[in-house]
């Protein structure tokens, strides 16, 4: 008779075990294993094993998915570093060597000409000019970085600040040979803003125009009121930027790897600091494709921004 057994499989008379043993101490008494019917327990243990076995396949597949995430993100990370290093290093040399050069010639007397002086003092200032636009993206870059950036609330003219940078860059136009369309309206366009911030959106939006669509040969600038913004538009005719970067030309680091950008040096960090900054004043930044080709690029911001 079964004293006890473990598990739902009936014994009847007559079923022999799989494996029996005697109890010593206990006289005619046994231990006794008996197979279990198909589908029952042995097929519950056998879903239960495949199950887990999957599982623990799926686990292994999904960390090395992860982790050759990880590293080809942190690869493309160190890549972009390396690569922003070497730009900015770069950037700010070439402009540091014709500053000491024209200076040096100045200093040492060599250049007696007054036309020509002129001239060396002028490119200079623009080089000098050039290494405040660089440094002043990189300290931008990491204030942002680490959301120090703070904006002040100023009232100032639109329209005069616009007028202002753009007389600023006009020798470096008329070096590519970029004619400048300017459009505003005559009368004052007061807004409650950053100055500091609006100069920087500004001068890298048209330092992306000189760099790689000089070839257009036209700069249009507009100033459009609206209601409660303003709009600021900056397009050029240049050969415009590949659909496929179209979404990515604001993300930090990012260059168009194509000629257009490899015949010009850059940070890759112009337009992501300008969208953040217009952000930050409570404004926007977007990309537009004109129908007729090049590039434009709308600023709104709020004229008061409470």
């Amino acid at each position: 008779a079964v004293f006890h057994q473990v598990g739902s499989f009936e014994i009847t008379t007559g079923t022999a075990p799989l494996a029996a043993t005697p109890v010593t101490s206990l006289p005619h008494w046994q231990v006794a294993a008996y197979g279990t019917a198909e589908g029952e327990a042995g097929g519950g243990l056998l879903l239960v094993g495949s199950l887990l076995v999957g599982t623990f396949i799926v686990a292994i597949l999904l960390g090395g998915s992860l982790l050759l995430w990880q590293a080809y993100r942190h690869q493309r990370e160190a890549r972009q570093k390396t690569s922003f290093v070497s730009n900015v290093s770069h950037e700010l040399k070439t402009p540091l060597t014709t500053i000491r050069m024209y200076a040096e010639l100045l200093g040492e007397g060599r250049i007696t000409d007054s036309d020509k002086q002129r001239r060396y003092l002028q490119t200079i200032i623009k080089e000098s000019q050039r290494l405040t636009r660089l440094v002043g993206n990189v300290l931008d870059f990491s204030r942002l970085e680490q959301g120090r950036r703070q904006y002040r609330h100023d009232p100032l003219d639109l329209a005069e600040l616009l007028q202002q940078l753009l007389d600023g860059q006009q020798v470096r136009l008329n070096e590519v040979g970029l004619v400048l369309d300017w459009d505003c309206p005559t009368q004052p366009q007061p807004l409650q803003s950053d100055r500091d911030a609006l100069e920087q959106i500004v001068l890298n939006l048209l330092d992306n125009a000189i760099k790689y669509a000089a070839e257009g040969e036209r700069l249009q600038v507009r100033l459009i009121p609206q209601d409660k913004t303003m709009l600021v538009q900056i397009r050029d005719f240049g050969p415009g930027i590949p659909t496929a970067h179209r979404q990515r030309i604001f993300e930090k680091f990012h260059r168009v790897d194509e000629s257009l950008t490899a015949r010009s040096q850059g940070s890759g960090l112009g337009l992501s600091i300008a969208r953040q900054l217009a952000e930050g004043l409570g404004g926007t930044l977007s990309h537009v494709v004109p129908a007729d080709g090049g590039s434009c690029f709308e600023l709104r911001l709020p004229t008061d921004r409470g």
